[in-house]
């Protein structure tokens, strides 16, 4: 039996919206003064008053156009390349506003390059500063912060029930279950979700539930989902549906209209030769770029591993690869000499399900193998399994002998690609317990996996593990990042 979903303790939290809006507006301020005061060929006097005006113009403009583009409705803000493109969008109208702005005042066209400048300042740091942020909201949303209120409403208690427990399951999703409607199901009681009742009182439940909107489990549903939505949406709810597709990669499915109905399209998988030789292009410079970089911090990280006990820096262990073939994986050593031979009596204190084994205050890793964990440096060795080629940068992490003993066949298949270093699951649900979702992220990525999606994976660890250091700062405790 699966253990019931707990409510998280309340989490008081400032509203999002007005975070998002007032750093932005930081950004872009700051932005447009470091371009003009560092081009300006005149004094600081000088600048000030033209400067203040401008400011006075710019961030009312900026605030209208980033939400005349979507990026504070949350729909738009959960896809990353959509805000970035809109954000993209965002800077070009803003920019071609103020050189409008300048020109007016200068009675001539104005020089663009202070524009250009602030500009490429505002994109990147936009960027920057929306995905901290996100990263940010992630850690608040693990610990039941700025969960949004829903129904999950089907026509199969089974059904129902498992797109409910997805949502617990994975509360980076930013969901927060209020209970099912629908027909009961056996196991619903069990798991501890209320069944608010049948759906001829979804309209009821609807208004009564203080939700802001629904989940909709389509397979389950049949004929009623459109009555459903329509129901659901004259109560002013959002509306969500489910649309049991799982593992299916959202660039192959677009949306096909037949006359008054809407139909998914699916495009089978697969991806030429040259994807497959611009990964590992990708690995041979990225990883040996990468090596040269940390070479000495991984040096600095290995002495004081050796000083710290006396014992080899170096960790050596077999893991499964590419087709279930075993090799070395290299990692600095984080846990006292005699780690293996106490890990049986840690047993009762995993918090993973299924083969997978993780405890938080593991009492076998040392001092400075903590710090090592927090900011992923005990990792860096990989760098050498990518380079001779057992590992890539982004995959599926290497699993052990005794977990790929457990798999089902299904999740065998997570084997046909090469394990990476970084990949979806660790980046997207790396510290939750939840078994099914390391199943779900790794077979997704073994499906959909693209040039382009690894490089959104790198710089997605990137800002895991910057988010990391600063709660390692602001905390004084370490934590894990990737493994």
């Amino acid at each position: 039996m699966t253990a019931a979903p707990t409510a998280a303790p309340a989490v008081r939290t400032p509203p999002l919206r007005r975070i998002l809006v007032a750093l932005d507006l930081a950004v872009v301020a700051s932005g447009w003064v470091a371009a003009r005061l560092l081009l300006a060929d005149s004094s600081l006097l000088v600048v000030a008053g033209p400067l203040l005006f401008e400011l006075l113009v710019l961030l009312p403009a900026a605030a209208l156009l980033l939400s005349a583009n979507g990026l504070y409705r949350r729909r738009i803000c959960r896809v990353r390349a959509v805000e970035i493109v809109r954000t993209v969008r965002s800077v070009a109208m803003l920019g071609a506003l103020m050189l409008a702005v300048l020109s007016a005042g200068a009675g001539r066209l104005a020089d663009p390059v202070p524009v250009v400048a602030a500009a490429a300042a505002w994109l990147v740091l936009l960027v920057v500063e929306r995905a901290l942020l996100r990263e940010w909201i992630a850690g608040l949303r693990a610990r039941g912060a700025y969960g949004a209120p829903v129904l999950v409403v089907g026509g199969d208690g089974s059904a129902t029930l498992a797109v409910a427990r997805f949502l617990v399951d994975n509360p980076v999703l930013g969901f927060e279950v209020r209970g099912l409607v629908g027909p009961a199901g056996a196991a619903a009681d069990e798991e501890g979700f209320p069944r608010l009742g049948e759906l001829d009182e979804l309209a009821r439940i609807a208004r009564e539930s203080g939700v802001s909107g629904a989940v909709l489990d389509a397979g389950s549903l049949n004929g009623t989902l459109s009555a459903a939505v329509r129901t659901l949406t004259a109560q002013q709810l959002h509306v969500h549906v489910h649309s049991g597709l799982r593992g299916i990669e959202r660039r192959r499915i677009t949306l096909s209209p037949l006359v008054d109905e809407t139909v998914l399209h699916v495009a089978p998988p697969g991806l030429p030769d040259r994807q497959r030789v611009a990964k590992r292009l990708l690995d041979v410079v990225v990883g040996a770029a990468l090596l040269v970089l940390t070479g000495p911090l991984m040096l600095g990280a290995a002495l004081a591993v050796r000083l710290g006990d006396g014992g080899a820096s170096l960790y050596r262990q077999r893991r499964v690869g590419h087709q279930g073939e075993e090799f070395t994986l290299y990692k600095l050593r984080t846990m006292s000499l005699d780690a293996d031979q106490r890990r049986d009596g840690l047993v009762g204190a995993n918090e993973r399900e299924g083969p997978l084994f993780k405890v938080s205050a593991d009492p076998r890793v040392t001092r400075v193998g903590r710090w090592l964990r927090a900011l992923s440096i005990d990792e860096l060795p990989q760098l050498l399994n990518v380079l001779e080629g057992t590992m890539s940068l982004v995959g599926p992490r290497p699993a052990l002998p005794e977990e790929v003993a457990a798999f089902d066949e299904e999740l065998v298949g997570r084997l046909g690609v090469k394990p990476g270093m970084t990949g979806l699951w660790q980046t997207e649900a790396r510290d939750l317990p939840s078994f099914e979702l390391y199943r779900r992220y790794d077979l997704f990525y073994v499906e959909s996996w693209s040039v382009g999606v690894d490089v959104a994976i790198l710089c997605r660890t990137v800002g895991v593990v910057v988010m990391r250091a600063l709660r390692l700062l602001t905390r004084g405790r370490g934590s894990q990042v990737l493994e």
